[in-house]
């Protein structure tokens, strides 16, 4: 069965998991959710599809939130969530299977991938040794999404009552204001002196939020918080005011260029 595999990524962790999964799946072809989003309804060419993308505060980015619902789901037999994250998964997937409900159709199996923890407003980036061991895991982890895929098995990692009662606390506590302010939350960010005005922020964002105004990168007000901008800088030049940034590590996955990022604006040609 071919398989349509949808993405979002900022820092590379979601695209590495599903070139890994497509990979195993055999027949898949990756589509990024960035290009589609101009796109009311979303007409999907296969029987089995899956997303892949990050966690972001306890649940989904808002722009695979509005994705899912806009998918035309009639034709879809299977269809797979892979929800990468950095701490907890939340409700992720929980909320994955409501919008596939909510879009007229069934989440089939929704799965949890630990992978490298980025999001540099709260907290450091880990080390290179830490960056093998997850390259590792994820590999064993895409082997096993592709057999419980391949098997048609419904399956669908939301914890323990334990973990399900934590993630509702905690979304309630940040994620729901996350998700409110998001899209605005770009007026954080700030240039250090340091910046050689190369573009590469305005480049590398997936939903084109970042334009140059003499030399220096202006953030427009519709930002999902991928941090792709402030990852990719080759000198680490944007900072997020409050926070301490300057002092913290700067990730992105060791298989992703700006060129992989900079793609998502840009929808798929015929296979």
């Amino acid at each position: 069965m071919r398989t349509t595999l949808y993405y979002f990524t900022g820092t590379g962790n979601s695209l590495a998991c599903a070139r890994a999964i497509a990979q195993g799946l055999g027949e898949a072809d990756l589509v990024p959710i960035a290009a589609l989003r101009g796109q009311a309804r979303v007409g999907v060419p296969t029987e089995r599809i899956g997303i892949a993308c990050p966690v972001y505060f306890y649940s989904l980015p808002l722009l695979v939130r509005e994705f899912i619902p806009r998918l035309e789901l009639s034709g879809v037999k299977y269809a797979f969530l892979v929800a990468t994250m950095g701490g907890l998964p939340g409700l992720a997937v929980e909320h994955g299977e409501d919008l596939f409900r909510k879009a007229g159709g069934e989440l089939h199996a929704g799965f949890a991938v630990r992978m490298f923890a980025n999001y540099i407003a709260e907290y450091n980036v880990r080390g290179a040794r830490s960056v093998q061991a997850m390259q590792k895991r994820m590999e064993r982890r895409a082997a096993e999404i592709v057999r419980i895929v391949q098997a048609g098995r419904r399956h669908l990692e939301k914890g323990g009552p334990l973990d399900r009662l934590l993630g509702r606390a905690m979304f309630r506590l940040v994620g729901q204001k996350f998700l409110r302010e998001a899209r605005t939350r770009d007026r954080l960010f700030t240039v250090d002196p340091s910046c050689v005005h190369c573009g590469t922020c305005a480049y590398v964002c997936p939903v084109e939020n970042i334009r140059m105004v003499d030399k220096s990168p202006q953030w427009l007000g519709h930002c999902e918080q991928c941090l792709a901008c402030i990852h990719f800088c080759p000198v680490a030049a944007i900072q997020i005011r409050g926070k301490q940034t300057r002092m913290r590590g700067r990730y992105h996955h060791p298989d992703v260029r700006p060129d992989d990022i900079a793609g998502q604006r840009l929808a798929p040609g015929p296979s």
